[in-house]
């Protein structure tokens, strides 16, 4: 009897999740297509110059990437009177501060008994500056290993302008093919803006925060301090904002470049703490985004709430895997929609899966975004999936207090990038 209660118990169980899987795909295939309708529609917002902003810059021992991050900024094409920049050195032992000194920018220097941490770095900072003056239309926030082009705050006026209180920059990478690695993550990232970004933003959806390249109007700001318990502050930032209302706007004329891993040690180290930060969020978050898409029925809501639940993606997967093994005789709901696919050969079956994601890099390969290696290093991204269950039990078993940065050393330059494009 026991074991015809488990036996159904885990048939309900593996289509439940296979339920969430499917909807999960629906969902994201809807959006990366409506990219395909929207690709060659350009961004609506005009550039402006009419807001006075503060460039917030997060720094602990960046002594290698900082003096190309503040090159970038001279160059904004943005009155020199509208934006202060402020560097925040987080327990810097290097010589981030004396070179951060040889630049007109604010400096604000943080040593106390508490270790490094970005978001409690920012939460100080962003007390100082208010206190002193409170003379800002908005914040603007990078990473110091960031390039900043020179249309950004452009954009990001023309946004607020609008009425926005929140808005992502496209993320580009700034050293795509440094190595192999960066090859195959880059890839990732050209698609995730044309065919995530650009079409939730288009169907009035929230975008997804970055961490870098981000710009909030002042009231927010002064609303919403960052999570000073969480490793993806941006991530618990962005659930937070979709929870009260707020949408994420993003900006495909805001770039902000970002260095890549190039080594698999930094990948996995970034990535345990992504996934640390995530499971945190989630915990958090996930349950009020399901109720309050219900309540409210904002879709922006639901698709918060499948991102965000999408870190335990590994493990639900793993288990409709063995369900589906153990229930093999009965109804699977995948089985079910695989076999509802009009092709009688397996391997047409297949295709007419595999299509979809042949589509997409191809489009942009032929709009010369990308070059041909990006389009194989973006088919061999499912290597890295190899890493996602050891990355998973990592991030499960971090210590969520020890804010491990990213180690960055890329001598790329913005004028390097402008001149390439």
């Amino acid at each position: 009897m026991i074991e015809v209660i488990f036996f159904f118990l885990l048939l309900f169980l593996g289509n439940l999740a296979q339920l969430y899987l499917f909807i999960t795909m629906i969902l994201y295939l809807f959006i990366s297509f409506t990219g395909v309708f929207l690709y060659i529609k350009n961004e609506s917002i005009d550039f402006k110059k009419n807001k006075k902003f503060a460039v917030l810059i997060p720094a602990h021992n960046e002594e290698n990437v900082i003096s190309n991050l503040l090159d970038s900024i001279d160059m904004l094409d943005y009155p020199e009177d509208l934006y202060d920049v402020f560097v925040i050195c987080d327990h810097c032992s290097d010589k981030t501060k004396e070179i951060v000194s040889n630049y007109d920018v604010g400096l604000l220097e943080y040593n106390d008994r508490f270790p490094s941490n970005k978001a409690r770095a920012l939460n100080r900072a962003i007390d100082d500056i208010l206190r002193e003056r409170d003379i800002y239309d908005a914040f603007c926030y990078f990473d110091a290993d960031s390039l900043v082009h020179p249309d950004f705050l452009k954009a990001m006026a023309g946004y607020l302008s609008s009425g926005a209180k929140v808005i992502q920059a496209q993320q580009l990478p700034k050293n795509p093919e440094e190595s192999f690695l960066s090859v195959i993550i880059s890839s990732g990232q050209f698609i995730t803006n044309k065919f995530f970004q650009k079409p939730k933003n288009m169907l009035g959806l929230s975008a997804t925060l970055h961490g870098k390249g981000m710009c909030f109007d002042t009231d927010t700001v002064k609303r919403f301090r960052w999570d000073e318990n969480c490793l993806t502050e941006d991530l618990e930032m962005q659930m937070r904002l979709i929870e009260n209302g707020i949408r994420i706007y993003w900006s495909e004329k805001a770039i902000v470049f970002d260095e890549e891993p190039i080594m698999i040690r930094q990948y996995l180290m970034r990535s345990i703490r992504w996934t640390r930060g995530s499971l945190d969020t989630a915990k958090k978050h996930a349950s009020n985004l399901f109720k309050l898409f219900f309540k409210k029925l904002d879709f922006k809501m639901l698709e918060a709430f499948v991102y965000c639940f999408g870190v335990y993606r590994v493990v639900i997967v793993v288990f409709v895997a063995l369900a589906m093994y153990l229930t093999r005789n009965e109804f699977n709901l995948l089985i079910y929609c695989f076999r509802l696919i009009p092709y009688e050969a397996l391997i047409s079956k297949l295709l007419f899966i595999v299509t979809p994601f042949v589509i997409l890099p191809f489009m942009i390969l032929l709009d010369k975004k990308i070059g041909f290696n990006m389009f194989v290093g973006y088919f061999l991204q499912p290597a890295l999936g190899f890493f996602r269950i050891p990355i998973f039990l990592f991030g499960i078993a971090k210590d969520r207090e020890l804010w491990n940065r990213t180690e960055h050393t890329s001598k790329v330059k913005i004028t390097d990038i402008i001149n390439n494009r």
